[in-house]
């Protein structure tokens, strides 16, 4: 390991990355240090560092300190009445198990790049935005409802509270911001989310989901 490790450090002197598809970083921290005076913007990584052939683009946010940002192959999930197609109600029901649901998938982002580049990673962060369309008349049940985000591992979800989907002056939509962040990189990126049916089927909702960020 410690000639690993030393011939690691003499490539990246002999031939420092720059963050092109030949020359990848193993995450933007390190393309920082390398390239400090680069701008933000998309730059290919190698988390694994073995052939840059398997190198992802992803965005570099310098500005934050060097976050190694990776978006959704799909971040919008449009507004619908999703909990029509809920088997039954009280119950949490997984979008991707939901026609015309989906798990999250992450561009470029192999299951081995996503493992070496949280190696390289102390914390990672992820935005997702719930946007509801409130009954036009205002009617109808403003319910609170309970949320379910599947976490990377599988084998954990948070739960947070969505207020009852209101009709204001500005939007016919109403948003609401959930931020998570975290040292427990098995947690992060999202795979997937549920929102528990309670009784408000015609309720029409959606979700846009942001990057995750690894630092």
């Amino acid at each position: 390991m410690l000639m690993d490790s030393l011939g690691r450090e003499l490539k990246l002197l002999v031939e420092p990355p720059n963050g092109t598809k030949d020359y990848p970083a193993a995450s933007c921290q390190e393309l920082l240090l390398a390239q400090p005076h680069l701008p933000d913007g998309y730059y290919y990584i190698d988390p694994n560092q073995g052939s840059p052939q398997d190198s992802l683009l992803v965005f570099c946010n310098f500005t934050a300190g060097g976050e190694t940002c990776i978006s959704p192959v799909q971040n919008q999930v449009p507004i619908k009445a999703w909990l029509k197609a809920y088997t039954s109600e009280d119950t949490f029901q997984w979008l991707s198990s939901l026609p015309g649901g989906f798990l999250l998938e992450y561009q470029g982002l192999s299951t081995v790049q996503l493992r070496f580049l949280k190696l390289h990673s102390s914390q990672a962060t992820q935005k997702v935005s719930y946007s509801c369309r409130p009954h036009p008349d205002g009617s109808g049940p403003q319910l609170e409802k309970e949320i379910k985000f599947l976490t990377d591992s599988r084998e954990h979800s948070y739960v947070a509270t969505l207020q009852g989907c209101m009709l204001d002056n500005e939007s016919s939509i109403t948003d609401t911001i959930f931020r998570f962040s975290t040292e427990d990189l098995s947690l992060l990126p999202l795979r997937d989310l549920a929102v528990f049916h309670n009784s408000d089927a015609s309720h029409q909702f959606g979700f846009t989901i942001g990057p995750v960020c690894f630092s």
